[in-house]
């Protein structure tokens, strides 16, 4: 399967429809579509835009991943006529259009559960979900290959209306040979679909296949998807954040992608999303937050903010009721920072990487990291403690410059001091 490594220049925006205006519809969202195209991001991932189930709902409106019909539109949200007129000046702007599948799982009381209960898995006789805590929910048995013709169909069908891209929730649960068949039929007719693998974390894994369940590791996702999350590094950097865990754990785990993952594989470098605390949230400061999200966007991978992360929001909205993102900008200079990281992605040394390295153990609080590509290189330093510190460099001494600030960086007896994040790019 060809890498589709351009997107490595390109970020995501996650839009969750309900909460992100006031109105929470296509209609609403359209309006801030050209406040989005300011930021300069490529492309618009929606969550689950579907009728939500009622049976076991959660909240009072209900999580938009317990699907009650995957062929129809949230009324929430609008109409059909709204959503593709959505997609319209979305692609009018520049955007493409991805949309979360929840194919794992409907709600209980789904068209689907009517028209084919034999599609669905059972425990004992009965109706039931592999986890626990996920009660709103029931599960879908990927034994039967009737349900596999459904759900590619489906996407079919979501694709002949212009999206651009799915965002798989909780694909590894799902049995790889379908995403591989899946894939293979939507590349007959739909080619440039871009395919985002929602990932579980190891230790999620580790117990689902202890249960004799399917849960399918990265390394293994990549033969059907583009991308990957981040979630088999992810809570590593969370703890360090948080203070309970040193920050090599980390960077080893970065490194495990570099050396393991595919020739040209792809993860969205996400520190925050629905799923997860704001990364606000997590820093104890400002300056640490601008090092860790610069950090995130000077990966190899690619791009990726939540909304409301580029007003530094620190509330993470329920996924269960109406809860606003607050969008306003209350820090100027900090959204500034979010264009210019966006905008600095799409720099030609972030598409072709032939190496992505680390340097050191993060012990001093500072992340250094050299990547190369046919067009040049660039240099990383990023620190993510308290204090500034001076740390060791393989660049030449003399004067460089600092891309996000414009301003001259000098190399003394190999040496560099960073306290805000500092990226060199040499063509």
């Amino acid at each position: 399967m060809k890498r589709k490594t351009y997107l490595r220049n390109q970020t995501i925006y996650q839009i969750y429809v309900r909460n992100h205006t006031a109105e929470g519809t296509f209609v609403a969202l359209i309006k801030d579509l050209p406040r989005i195209k300011e930021l300069g991001v490529d492309i618009l991932y929606l969550l689950p835009i579907h009728p939500i189930g009622e049976i076991a709902r959660k909240g009072e409106l209900g999580s938009p991943y317990a699907i009650r019909d995957y062929y129809l539109i949230n009324p929430e949200h609008g109409t059909l006529e709204d959503f593709q007129t959505f997609i319209t000046l979305a692609h009018s702007y520049g955007f493409k259009v991805m949309i979360d599948i929840v194919l794992h799982h409907t709600s209980p009381d789904a068209e689907l559960l009517a028209e084919h209960p034999e599609f669905y898995y059972y425990n004992n006789g009965k109706l039931g979900n592999k986890v626990g805590d996920w009660s709103d929910i029931i599960d879908l048995d990927y034994n039967n290959r009737d349900l596999w013709d459904y759900m590619v169909e489906m996407l079919k069908y979501w694709a002949s209306l212009g999206v651009d891209g799915y965002r798989a929730d909780v694909a590894p649960l799902v049995p790889l040979a379908f995403w591989e068949y899946a894939r293979q039929e939507l590349d007959e007719d739909y080619p440039e679909l871009i395919w985002l693998s929602e990932s579980v974390e190891p230790h999620f894994i580790t117990n689902l296949t202890a249960a004799g369940h399917i849960a399918h590791h990265d390394k293994e996702m990549y033969s059907a998807f583009d991308i990957l999350y981040d979630y088999d590094v992810y809570n590593d950097l969370k703890a360090y954040l948080e203070g309970k865990a040193p920050l090599k754990p980390y960077l080893d785990g970065v490194r495990y992608q570099e050396q393991n993952y595919p020739k040209g594989y792809l993860k969205i470098r996400t520190i925050e999303n629905h799923d997860t605390v704001r990364i606000a949230s997590l820093c104890k400061t400002d300056q640490i937050l601008r090092n860790v999200t610069a950090w995130s966007f000077f990966q190899n991978g690619v791009g990726f903010i939540y909304g409301g992360q580029e007003v530094k929001a620190t509330h993470r909205p329920t996924l269960f009721d109406i809860d606003k993102i607050d969008l306003n900008v209350k820090d100027q200079d900090y959204y500034d920072f979010m264009i210019l990281l966006v905008e600095m992605k799409k720099h030609p040394v972030f598409a072709e990487i032939s190496s992505f390295n680390i340097i050191g153990d993060g012990a001093d609080d500072v992340i250094v990291s050299t990547l190369e590509s046919r067009v040049g290189a660039a240099h990383g330093f990023f620190n993510l403690g308290l204090k500034e510190k001076e740390v060791k460099t393989e660049l030449k001494d003399g004067s460089y410059t600092n891309v996000l600030t414009n301003t001259d960086i000098v190399v003394n007896d190999g040496k560099i001091k960073v306290s805000e994040p500092i990226i060199i790019i040499e063509e």
